[in-house]
């Protein structure tokens, strides 16, 4: 029973440790003001946009970037279509702006496929990766690039915020991303944000490498560029929006490809672009590594629970399954929004999706491809 109850609280600590700990330590660590100095700063820039089947959205899109206030003449869109045989290649092609160019791949080969092959054929200081749902704040660009006045840093990465956030999965992911820029904003005082913002983040196209098909770009290029000795920062007032997702299965779905693709880097990398030393190597173990591991946590936390006696391990089994119970409550009202609920559905959510994320690499899964989630369109 000892041994149990060292188990029990030393996984309870990590628990803690991960969403509150961290960030309090983080607070600690970053009390003085670290902070850069940042100035408007002009570079030529390739807003790179992967696509596949994206004709809902990909006009907004374009028009959207053509309006962003930046010098005509850095800026400059390619559309990259990764085997799409819908109306995205038409709707591209109706541009006549010549800063608008397009590639596509004939066959489906993954978003780190065509990023690859095309990203060679574009010229520009900065490449800017984003998604064809997302839709920059006007001055989002300019708040991005004026980081790179530092020539240490390598990357910056902006923040990505939901809007039409009506249900339970939809606040959750708001509520979480909230948290994230949190955690973002501490880490950027080190140059040590672990991963990006797929949706909008830069880098310097010098620092530009050939990615594994089966990686987040948006972790491999931190991972790499940090091994370099560059500062990955992040910029709060680079905003971009997105439509939350409202399907419990789309968010399941994505949260569980993000976990196997991060351990996949991870696994693969961590000797080769020595990931675990340094502030970064911290930052890294404390932001992902022990959290995708958080499920198994949870679980072993609830059944030592009922094999533990004392007065206070009744009470933590009981609102542990007073906390899954008001869980299942927001999954039957998931098409409803209230944080009472939707926070509990939520967490349980992705750290269910983290389970099945790391079982699927040890099965051996892995992705290349990635689905579009329909509910973000």
């Amino acid at each position: 029973m000892i041994v149990l109850e060292y188990i029990f609280w030393f996984l309870v600590f990590l628990v803690f440790y991960v969403y509150v700990g961290y960030p309090l330590v983080l607070m600690v660590l970053t009390s003085k003001d670290s902070s850069l100095t940042k100035q408007e700063f002009i570079l030529s820039i390739i807003l790179f946009i992967p696509a596949y089947n994206e004709e809902k959205v990909i006009k907004n899109k374009i028009e959207n970037c053509l309006a962003l206030d930046y010098p005509k003449e850095k800026l400059k869109i390619v559309v990259a279509s990764d085997g799409s045989d819908d109306a995205t290649e038409r709707r591209v092609r109706d541009f006549s702006d010549k800063r608008v160019a397009f590639y596509k791949s004939t066959i489906r080969k993954g978003k780190n496929s065509i990023i690859n092959e095309f990203i060679s054929r574009c010229e520009g200081k900065i490449i800017i990766f984003t998604d064809a749902n997302c839709i920059y704040k006007e001055d989002a660009v300019k708040k991005l690039v004026r980081n790179f006045t530092d020539e240490k840093v390598g990357c910056v990465v902006g923040s990505l915020k939901y809007i039409d956030k009506k249900t339970s999965v939809g606040k959750g992911e708001g509520l979480y991303f909230r948290y994230e820029s949190m955690i973002k904003k501490l880490e950027s005082k080190y140059g040590s944000i672990v991963a990006a913002n797929g949706s909008i983040y830069a880098i310097r196209k010098n620092l530009f490498f050939n990615l594994d098909l089966d990686v987040a770009n948006d972790l491999a290029h931190p991972i790499q560029i940090a091994d370099r000795g560059y500062k990955i920062v992040f910029e709060p007032e680079a905003i971009a929006y997105e439509k939350a997702t409202s399907s419990p299965k789309e968010e399941f779905d994505r949260r569980s490809r993000i976990v196997t693709r991060g351990l996949t880097a991870f696994l693969r990398y961590w000797k080769k672009y020595h990931m675990l030393k340094g502030m970064w190597g911290f930052c890294f173990i404390s932001h992902k590594l022990i959290r995708w591991f958080v499920p198994f946590f949870l679980i072993v936390i609830l059944l030592s629970n009922f094999f533990l006696n004392s007065l206070f391990s009744k009470i933590t089994l009981y609102l542990q399954l007073f906390f899954y119970f008001i869980s299942l409550v927001g999954f039957f009202l998931r098409n409803k929004s209230g944080r009472l609920f939707s926070v509990p559905f939520y967490f349980c959510l992705i750290n269910t999706a983290a389970l099945i994320g790391v079982l699927n690499y040890f099965r051996g899964k892995r992705h290349s491809v990635w689905e579009i989630a329909e509910t973000t369109r």
